[in-house]
Order: structure tokens, then sequence, then C-alpha cells
């Protein structure tokens, strides 16, 4: 098998590779590197791309990526394993969502147009889609703050051809948390939440390249990355990449087709109590949260607006925060039951 090279890398059949894309310089000179480690197997098959830390506050996929490669041997697999476990070094060193230099994050538009000339975010994109270049597949690991239930969402909206978006349910089933069709929100919350297509996986699959962004548990637990870990091992053997078989995840999935619907918004000022586990199926107008005001008294009862489930209750801040939260705020994201 011939030696695989992308960026600084040429790694030959049969061996793991650690390294790193120089991206740009802090304003005291130092180098700002992602770190990328590539296993490139002893025989040929895909290029699996994956990503963790797209958001800084976000690091069970940094967790999965580091025990995943642990637990493969270059010498059984078949075609090219590309992982980072930091996608934003910049948000990721000082715990923060997004880059404090520019205010961007990695779940924005930076790899297409990619700009090696734009702003430091911007850079570290410009490094990262040369990955993206030689990649035939791509999983983005994200994760929720619980309570929250891992999902995974694919894009298909973002994508004119039948055969990636047969491949991207292919990974989603392989993965085993419970899938979501994602497109934009049907309630009217685009302009705050922002369009799925700035998403790293539906800018992918609007390429040609099957992606799937996957939601995890956050990261103080092991059961978030362990699930990632199998998820991801999944997906592989699905592929061909691994002989082995695909296997059971560790959180049941929820059975049944979903869509994203949008988000639940605070009308009034408080702190957020859930009433309704995430991952359960509830019918329209179920109460799934309180906010309780400073008195200790319900000013609001939050009622599901369509029939489906929560996958999470947001904190304040993305990736973090309190239950605090003020007028007209996103407290929950809702898919709705059906296709």
């Amino acid at each position: 098998m011939s030696v695989f090279e992308v960026g600084p890398f040429r790694i030959p059949a049969g061996e793991l590779r650690h390294d790193r894309l120089t991206a740009t310089m802090s304003a005291s000179g130092q180098i700002v590197g992602v770190p990328v480690s590539i296993m490139h197997g002893a025989e040929p098959g895909p290029v699996l791309l994956v990503t963790g830390a797209t958001h800084g506050t976000e690091i069970t996929g940094t967790r999965t990526l580091l025990k995943l490669i642990e637990r493969i041997d270059p010498a059984r697999l078949r075609g090219t394993l590309i992982s980072v476990p930091v996608t934003n070094p910049l948000a990721f060193d000082r715990a923060t969502y997004a880059s404090p230099e520019d205010g961007i994050h990695m779940g924005m538009p930076c790899y297409w147009p990619s700009d090696p000339a734009g702003s430091p975010t911007l850079r570290i994109g410009a490094q990262i889609r040369k990955l993206f270049d030689v990649a035939t597949h791509y999983i983005d690991l994200h994760n929720n703050a619980e309570p929250a239930v891992p999902m995974s969402m694919e894009f298909a909206d973002e994508c004119s051809s039948p055969e990636v978006r047969e491949v991207q349910r292919a990974m989603a089933e392989a993965f085993g948390v419970t899938p979501v069709l994602m497109t934009d929100p049907k309630d009217g919350t685009a302009e705050r939440v922002g369009s799925v297509e700035g998403q790293p996986a539906a800018a992918a699959s609007a390429h040609g390249i099957p992606g799937l962004m996957v939601e995890l548990l956050d990261e103080h637990g092991h059961q978030g990355y362990e699930a990632g870990v199998r998820g991801v091992l999944n997906v592989m053997s699905k592929l061909g990449m691994l002989a082995d078989p695909v296997v059971p995840q560790l959180i049941e999935r929820l059975h049944g087709s979903f869509t994203y619907h949008g988000v639940l918004t605070s009308l009034e000022s408080g702190v957020l109590f859930p009433v309704c586990e995430p991952g359960t199926v509830v019918e329209q107008g179920s109460v799934v949260a309180h906010i309780v005001g400073m008195d200790g008294s319900v000013v609001e009862e939050v009622k599901m607006p369509v029939t489906g489930f929560v996958w999470a209750f947001l904190t304040t801040a993305p990736g973090g925060g309190s239950f605090a939260v003020p007028e007209g705020h996103a407290i929950g994201f809702v898919a709705a039951a059906g296709a």
C-alpha cells in the first residue's frame, strides 16, 4: 500500500503518526498548532476524518479521540483514520465556546471557502481544510451538558447526492445513538440559533463527503466518551475499515424518525427546572420545564411545541454556564417525531 501524504505527514502503511498543522501565530509570537494523529492502515480503504472540540468547551470528542487511538491496531485497519482531537486550540486552551481573538467558532463556515489570510480562527480552518480535501467520510463530535441525551445529526438538505445521503444514514445507524434529520428550524428561531448549512458536517455533505455530527454527553463522566469511541468504531466497521461487528450503543436509542424542529425559548426570567428527561418522547403541549422566579413561584410552564423530544436543556453560556435564564433565552433543542 502506498504512503499516505497530507500536510506535514508522510505515513507508511501500518503506522500511526502524531504531528501538528501550523495554523497561526499569537500576538507574542507563539505558534498555534492543530494536533493531528493519522493512522494509515495496512490495507487500502476509506479515509475517515474525525474532529473534536469544534467548540472549545465541548471536549468529550477530544477524550473520545484520545481513547479511540488506543483501541485500533494499524495492522488491522483498512484505509486511514485522521483524528483531530482539538479543532480550535484558541478556544480549547481558554475553555471558551469560540475563539476570543475574533469571536468565531468552528461551527461557522471556516472550511468552504477557506481563508488562509483571514482572522486567526479562519486561518485554523484553512489548515484543517487540507484534511477535508483527502477525506472520504467525516464525523464531527460535540457534546451537550447534562441533562441531555446523545443524538446524531444528518444534514440532507445541503446534499444533492442521493448516494451521499444514503451513506450518511448508514453512518448514523451504525453510530447507534438516536438520529435526527437536520433542517433549518421550523419555529422561526433560525436567526438566533443559526442556519444548519454552516455546520462542518453539513458543509462536507454539500461537497460530496458523507458527514455526520454527533452530540455526546458532557466531559465529566466516562459514559460520554465511551459512547463516542463505540460509535466511531461502529462507523469504521460499517465502512469496512475494521472487521469487527457493529455493536449496540451504551445508551438505548429512540425508535422512529425525528426531524429538527427548533428551540424552546423562555418568555420569563428566572431559574430553569426541567421536569422531563431529555430523550423522552412527549405529546405536543406537555410541560417539559418550569421557570422559577426569585420568590420560589413558577413563573412559566415551558410546553412542548410539537410531539417529539428535547435532546438537551441549555445553560446560559454555550457548553457551560448555569440554568439562570433571562427573558427570551434559548433553553432547549427540540426534535419533532415523524420524518
